[in-house]
């Protein structure tokens, strides 16, 4: 009986993942994650703080609520993703080269990913001749 409902909820599982941009929502999320991870924790030897600091949490923030839209509202993917795409180019400059580029480099696949997904059609029933 536990597998029938572990298949059931995978299935409802691949079924939600499908229909909207998940893994762009998902780098866009950790993108945003780690430029503020590296912000907080400083590497010890780098300490972040003032403007770069500010704008990395600013910009984290702002990565992780793109992802979220996108997952959430995947009918807004090209507003989140034309905005992550700018996001992550300002991180470059404002957020200590975007999290040490890999928090650019994350949003900005990301963002990409959000720009070029397509959702699916259901297959029809006529073919056309």
């Amino acid at each position: 009986m536990s597998t029938a409902m572990s298949s059931g909820r995978w299935s409802r599982w691949r079924g939600w993942r499908r229909g909207r941009p998940f893994a762009a929502g998902l780098l866009l999320g950790l993108g945003g994650l780690e430029l503020i991870c590296v912000s907080w924790v400083g590497l010890g030897f780098l300490r972040f703080t003032g403007t770069a600091g500010a704008a990395s949490w600013a910009l984290g923030a702002l990565f992780v609520v793109a992802g979220v839209t996108t997952w959430r509202n995947p009918a807004l993917r090209h507003f989140s993703g034309i905005l992550a795409a700018v996001m992550s180019l300002v991180s470059l400059v404002a957020a200590n080269l975007g999290g040490l580029l890999l928090g650019f480099l994350l949003a900005a696949v990301g963002s990409a990913l959000a720009l070029a997904w397509v959702p699916q059609q259901a297959p029809s029933t006529r073919e056309d001749a």
